[in-house]
């Protein structure tokens, strides 16, 4: 082989180089892994709007970007360790101590020529599937010899060089490269560096060797390299340091070992010392830097230190609202709608010549919409009485801190200048027993609390996009002064804050479904009974289009002081006996025990099933829909006079062809002759009326009807007077904004009497 000379570097100032250049490509691993997070972010964000993603795992993008380099740079140690595993129990299952007194003396000399002190020397090995001599091992390296190796001048050679692996520790520097390449594997930078910082390995052993020898002693150590190469049976492994590489590596190790000028060491030593520190300032840096926030980080500020609550819930609050002048109802949307494309208010992140001034004050980024302060302002108002030091940290971190949901928000008086807003606003109430504000509702919602705040806020422009609060009044209250005050101006659509129907709200009885089955729970008492019903027919329907039962349906039972009675089934085929009948099960107070009944087995493809027994236990009814097609279904009724033991059909004399319409929404009898049926509609309310216990049907009329409020619920009673609820939507029974409705002569004629906000 004919090698041409050239100068270089010294091996072990490559080896320097490339573990630096790895401290680096980690550290801008991390620095990745920070870009990385923004990119991912934007990437799911844009998912959540076109793609429905979920928004929980929005801001997440550090984790996912941490946790899945994590997981494929785990994968690439776990496969080494098993690779490792399974070598090493190779090597030692073939394994056997060195007896040659000759390889022993050669070899304790070998270690004195390298520096390995006598406590550190062990046993040498031999291994007869060994194609080369090498070191294996990390904490304690041992020697591990091929059978060829015999006592002669090449056994000295091979010896020193495997000590001087072992002296340079260059398994661990391996194992360093090699966990670097792992953190960085996507890196093609790190497998380069892994390469190159294998082959110097060697380089700086022959080199270590071979110092102070003459040209002929290191032609001679060449010429045995070359011998080496061809006893080279396998690929080298990353936890053992080889005597032997490929052709291209064993060029370049002799090429380093007959160079005996190293002029470039002197630049490579400059770079090391450049490297060094670029790494020591980088580190130096950032962590000065995260020191400096947080020394720099304040005691907790509290904002309302120094500043009174201002004057709220008195007259002189309400005369200062009065001073304004009414709007009407789309005034607000109609001036938001002007600002539309205009450059309205500021630039966030601009400086505005007028900053807000203690907690009373809110700077918005655009001041045409200044409704958005009145939130925020309450909230700020709540937290006064609470913990002012946390409030103070969430309104300074992201200005809102807001807790609060808007259930409804109208401009009652004024403009941007000076206003007043009649507002709902609700939060979560973790703590049914901590005391609430004194002009606050709790109301239970879906099995959870939550406080509302039916308030009038009175806001004013204190300077540029700076709204501060004048007062705080209660929205009903308010309203009314407006109404006398200015008879001129409709106030009609302003809702009163109303909570759930009396009959519905205080039902006097708990009903969940628990661990597979459905209990019930007087009032005042501790003890569940169990409900003889499987959960299975309970949730069995007919007709599934609207998607399977996963709780007691709407108006399918009644659990009052009243009756206790649940209604389920309705599924089969006609002509053949129903899957599942149409059947009851109520609780039999004389018998105090619950019964079953059935209550026809005549009717297939049940979707609704309705319960009503309004004056006592004995006398009810229950509706069925059946025969669904699109939007349209029929009704039937059947009526019971025994609680339930047995049930008849009611047949229908009059108004027949009215039990054929779209879907129904509810079902109430208020009497025992007189109920109602109500059915989807988008136009005007439909309700079905009955007098004579259902033997006749007609609609009853609606007087004021309000446009786009068309979906009625069944009527009930509250104080006295018998009243309707109309929504703009189906999904939304017992909340949201409702047209009411009120009657004088049990339901056939229904006039309305203004908006009411139902929880």
């Amino acid at each position: 082989m004919q090698i041409r000379r050239r100068e270089q570097m010294s091996g072990r100032w490559k080896k320097i180089i490339w573990a630096l250049l790895m401290v680096q490509l980690c550290l801008f691993h991390v620095f990745l892994l920070n870009k990385i997070r923004y990119k991912a972010d934007d990437i799911w964000y844009r998912g959540c709007v076109r793609l429905n993603f979920p928004y929980v795992l929005y801001h997440k993008g550090f984790v996912f970007a941490v946790l899945g380099t994590t997981f494929v740079s785990a994968v690439i140690v776990l496969n080494f360790l098993l690779r490792y595993r399974k070598f090493r129990t190779e090597c030692i299952g073939g394994m056997y101590p060195v007896c040659e007194e000759g390889l022993k003396s050669r070899y304790e000399k070998a270690c004195v020529r390298a520096g390995i002190e006598k406590g550190s020397r062990k046993v040498i090995y031999k291994n007869a599937k060994a194609a080369t001599p090498f070191v294996l091992g990390f904490y304690k390296p041992v020697l591990v010899l091929p059978k060829w190796v015999k006592e002669d001048e090449t056994c000295d050679m091979v010896l020193l060089h495997e000590c001087v692996h072992i002296r340079h520790r260059d398994t661990w520097y391996k194992l360093f490269l090699f966990l670097c390449r792992a953190v960085c594997w996507y890196n093609p930078l790190a497998y380069l560096i892994c390469s190159v910082g294998r082959r110097d390995i060697e380089i700086d052993c022959d080199e270590t060797v071979t110092a102070g020898c003459g040209k002929d002693e290191r032609a001679g150590y060449g010429q045995f390299l070359i011998d080496s190469l061809k006893k080279v049976q396998e690929r080298e492994c990353i936890h053992s340091a080889f005597f032997c590489a490929d052709g291209r590596e064993m060029k370049a190790r002799i090429l380093a070992i007959m160079e005996e000028k190293r002029p470039y060491d002197m630049i490579a030593q400059i770079a090391a010392a450049l490297l060094v520190t670029e790494t020591v300032l980088i580190i130096a840096v950032s962590g000065w830097e995260r020191i400096r926030k947080q020394q720099e980080q304040k005691a907790p500020e509290n904002i309302y230190e120094g500043y009174e609550k201002p004057e709220c819930f008195t007259d002189e609050t309400l005369a200062r609202m009065l001073a304004l002048n009414p709007v009407g109802e789309d005034a607000y949307s109609k001036e938001v709608q002007s600002l539309s494309g205009k450059a309205n208010g500021a630039d966030p992140d601009s400086q505005l010549s007028f900053e807000p001034d203690g907690p009373w004050q809110i700077r918005l980024t655009r001041s045409g919409y200044y409704g958005e302060s009145v939130g925020q302002l309450v909230q700020r108002y709540l937290y006064y009485d609470r913990d002012q030091i946390a409030a103070s940290a969430g309104f300074l971190a992201d200005g809102a801190y807001d807790h609060l949901e808007t259930s409804y928000q109208r401009l009652l008086a004024g403009n941007q200048k000076e206003a007043v807003f009649a507002v709902v606003l609700r939060e979560f109430w973790p703590e049914t027993e901590e005391e609430i504000p004194s002009f606050a509702r709790l109301e239970k919602v879906d099995g959870y609390y939550y406080a509302y705040y039916p308030l009038a806020v009175h806001v004013k422009m204190a300077g540029d996009c700076v709204f501060e609060l004048q007062g705080i009044g209660m929205m009903d209250e308010t309203v009314e002064a407006f109404r006398a005050r200015y008879s001129g101006t409709d106030y009609s659509d302003v809702p009163c804050f109303a909570g759930k129907p009396a009959l519905e709200a205080d039902t006097g009885y708990t009903v969940r479904t628990s661990e597979g089955r459905l209990e019930m729970k007087k009032a005042g008492e501790e003890e569940w009974m169990t409900v003889p019903v499987s959960l299975e027919d309970l949730f069995t329907r007919g007709d599934d289009m609207d998607g399977a039962l996963t709780r007691v349906q709407d108006g399918s039972c009644q659990c009052d002081g009243v009756k206790q009675i649940f209604a389920y089934g309705g599924c089969g085929s006609y002509g053949q006996s129903p899957g599942l009948p149409v059947q009851v099960v109520f609780y039999d107070g004389e018998a105090g025990a619950f019964r079953n009944s059935v209550v026809t087995k005549d009717y297939a493809s049940v979707r609704r099933l309705f319960v009503s027994f309004p004056e006592n236990g004995q006398t009810g009814y229950l509706l069925l829909t059946y025969d669904r097609t699109m939007w349209q279904e029929c009704t039937t009724c059947f009526v019971t006079g025994d609680g339930g033991k047995s049930w008849k059909e009611i047949i229908v004399e009059d108004g027949e062809e009215l039990m054929m319409h779209s879907l129904t929404m509810d079902m109430r009898f208020i009497t025992n002759e007189t109920g109602f049926i109500t059915v989807r509609d988008s136009k005007e309310p439909h309700v079905l009326r009955t007098d004579d216990g259902g033997r006749s049907w007609g609609l009853s009329s609606f007087h004021g009807k309000r446009e786009y409020y068309s979906i009625a619920y069944a009527p009930f009673w509250e104080e006295g007077q018998l009243v309707v609820d109309v929504g703009e939507e189906e999904y939304s029974k017992n909340s949201g904004i409702k047209a009411r409705y009120f009657s004088e002569d049990m339901g056939e004629n229904w006039m309305f009497g203004g908006f009411v906000l139902k929880q």
